[in-house]
């Protein structure tokens, strides 16, 4: 099985409890890589320590209040595919044609105009399918060898 490395902010404890609860029924080797025992804890500094961990035998799961943020900041890193996933088909896509390698998900946030809700049930839907869901390779080999080129600042 991979090792699975999670990272929250304050908004997403409780889900990224749930989480990873539910991955080590299942077998898999959960990792924590950053303490969140402080009320200052900025998503940057979480993904930067989580997405140093990612391999090619591992995957990371990033959770915040609306998962942009740390979608945003883990496809900063060298050699992350991050997707904000907000169904199961947005997972599969990702892993099955880009290969990602880091899952996004929104926890739960409101700003008193608009609100990003997500049932745990749907998110441990998201997850499963994330992890079972094997690239497809083939003709996305080309395109990933693209992105690494952006990446790289190659043309």
């Amino acid at each position: 099985m991979d090792k699975i490395y999670i990272g929250y902010d304050h908004n997403a404890v409780k889900l990224a409890e749930k989480v990873a609860e539910h991955l080590l029924s299942m077998g898999y080797e959960v990792n924590f890589p950053f303490d969140n025992n402080t009320a200052d804890d900025d998503y940057p500094d979480i993904v930067k320590v989580v997405c140093a961990k990612v391999n090619k035998n591992s995957k990371a799961i990033l959770l915040c209040g609306t998962g942009i943020g740390v979608c945003m900041c883990a496809n900063k890193v060298k050699g992350m595919r991050a997707v904000l996933a907000k169904g199961e088909e947005d997972a599969y896509y990702a892993r099955r044609h880009e290969n990602a390698n880091v899952l996004a998900i929104g926890a739960g946030y409101s700003d008193g105009v608009m609100e990003v809700k997500l049932c745990s049930r749907k998110a441990l839907r998201i997850v499963d399918t994330f992890l079972s869901t094997e690239y497809e390779g083939g003709r996305h080999d080309r395109r990933l060898k693209k992105m690494k080129a952006i990446e790289d600042n190659k043309d």
